[in-house]
């Protein structure tokens, strides 16, 4: 009977290990190969063969821990559920891949019955997203759509299924304005506050930026693992990049130009100047402290084999900080990684060292003030829609249309959101900015500010700054979805 009753504990705390959240914990570096799950317009099958040699190949990958990042509606509104295609490609080992669960033309209870059919498949890891727009699609027309936000999607996994994710978030610290990051520090906070486990970075190659993400955390205290999204470029994404048409993913002048002379050679020339700064980037990572890097553009199986291989080697090749930061500016040469004019960094030493072990002196960055006419609309709202968020939200709507530019939904948040109405982004995101504003900070769409910018503005004449990061505020639908 003793016997038995060891073998059933010893099956039960296994059933409840999470390697990949031992790995990511315990600082083992590992890198994560993103498969981007395919629109409905491809037969679900032959999708999911394409990538049953990933996992294969990602398993045969020595002393470095290789596993699978699952994207959600990443290139169409109308894929396939993530849930049921990871399921399709991952037969084993599912607690060491993630999922990613996007809010782009999706409902929270599509997103809820997503999260049951991960449970129920047994993946383990997911991170909520908001989705972007497409490429081409006007602010008007996604203004029409669904977009359920992060923080929403990842209240439901804590509320409804506590204790059975290990749920990560997602942050874009290549942000070069003042009115543009400090936002978007402020919303990771608020996730981390809400329970996110881990962190994922939005793409980008500005190692500077990188660190910086690393010593705001350190400077609060807050030790979290990290994970830095990478992209392998190929001439086509390249393109596409540099022509503005991946959201939230800047190249600057001297970067692009870099990349225009490593294109006029041979493909097989642009390919090895590609995997060597993949190396440079994942060696410093790893020196900065970060548990493992998401490769992005990955698309056959011998590609992951070869970019994994190169990557371990390149830990191995740097083990001392400046040593690393010696051949990635002799890399870099002069080239400025920040999209000029726009260069804000928060801290005046960044490189001077790996890990935050001094109190950091952080770089002046001003908030624009709030203008006379700001001040005067906030004050009116104020006085007539201070108990807005109580009533119903149809109540005085052509007011708050009037004042406060509303659009209608099912739930007024005015008094949450200093009055600024959610609805004026075109995703309708309340909790904080999504990460794909422009260089300058603005709307990805082109329609001028980011909201979050203008409550970021009021919330500092208010004194209220940590109201940004400290107040969820709740779901609300769109009348539009509704209609």
């Amino acid at each position: 009977m003793a016997n038995d009753g060891l073998q059933l504990e010893i099956r039960f705390d296994e059933g409840m290990r999470n390697p990949l959240r031992e790995r990511l914990e315990n600082g083992e570096f590992s890198i994560f190969i993103e498969v981007n799950t395919p629109s409905k317009n491809t037969a679900f099958n032959s999708s999911a063969s394409q990538f049953f040699d990933f996992e294969v190949a990602a398993s045969k990958v020595d002393n470095m821990p290789v596993s699978l990042a699952f994207t959600d509606k990443l290139q169409s509104h109308d894929s396939w559920n993530v849930a049921d295609f990871a399921a399709a490609v991952s037969k084993d080992n599912r607690k060491e891949h993630i999922i990613y669960l996007s809010g782009r033309n999706t409902t929270r209870e599509e997103l809820e019955n997503t999260l049951s059919a991960c449970k129920t498949y047994g993946f383990t890891n997911v991170v909520p997203v908001s989705g972007d727009g497409l490429p081409g699609e006007t602010a008007k027309e996604t203004a029409k759509r669904v977009f359920t936000e992060s923080l929403h999607t990842q209240e439901s996994a804590i509320t409804r299924y506590d204790g059975s994710f290990y749920h990560g978030c997602v942050t874009n610290p290549f942000k070069y304005t003042p009115k543009d990051i400090y936002p978007q520090y402020f919303k990771l906070i608020k996730k981390l506050n809400l329970g996110a486990n881990f962190i994922v970075t939005q793409a980008g190659w500005d190692m500077l930026k990188l660190q910086e993400l690393r010593w705001y955390l350190s400077s609060r205290g807050m030790h979290y693992p990290s994970i830095a999204r990478i992209i392998f470029l190929s001439p086509e994404n390249f393109k596409l990049i540099s022509k503005g048409k991946v959201p939230g993913i800047h190249i600057s002048p001297d970067f692009q130009k870099m990349l225009e002379r490593e294109l006029k050679y041979s493909f097989k020339q642009f390919e090895s100047a590609q995997l060597r700064r993949i190396q440079l980037q994942a060696a410093g990572c790893r020196l900065l402290g970060y548990s493992g890097i998401q490769l992005a553009g990955i698309e056959t199986a011998t590609q992951l084999s070869v970019i994994s291989r190169r990557v371990k080697e390149a830990i191995e090749e740097f083990d001392n900080f400046d040593d690393w930061k010696n051949a990635y500016f002799e890399y870099l040469g002069r080239a400025e990684m920040a999209p000029y004019p726009h260069r804000f960094y928060m801290y005046d030493k960044l490189f001077s060292r790996a890990h935050l072990d001094f109190d950091p002196h952080m770089t002046e960055g001003k908030i624009p003030p709030c203008s006379s006419v700001e001040k005067l609309k906030y004050k009116i709202c104020d006085f007539l829609f201070p108990f807005a968020h109580k009533q119903p939200a149809d109540e005085s709507s052509f007011t708050k249309k009037l004042f406060a530019g509303c659009k209608g939904c099912s739930y007024c948040r005015l008094p949450l959101t200093h009055f600024v109405c959610p609805e004026r982004c075109p995703k309708g995101i309340a909790n904080g900015p999504c990460g794909n504003t422009r260089s300058d900070g603005n709307c990805e769409f082109g329609q001028g500010e980011c909201i979050h910018t203008l409550r970021l503005r009021l919330a500092s004449w208010l004194k209220e700054i940590d109201t940004l990061e400290e107040n969820y505020i709740g779901h609300a639908y769109r009348k539009q979805a509704n209609s």
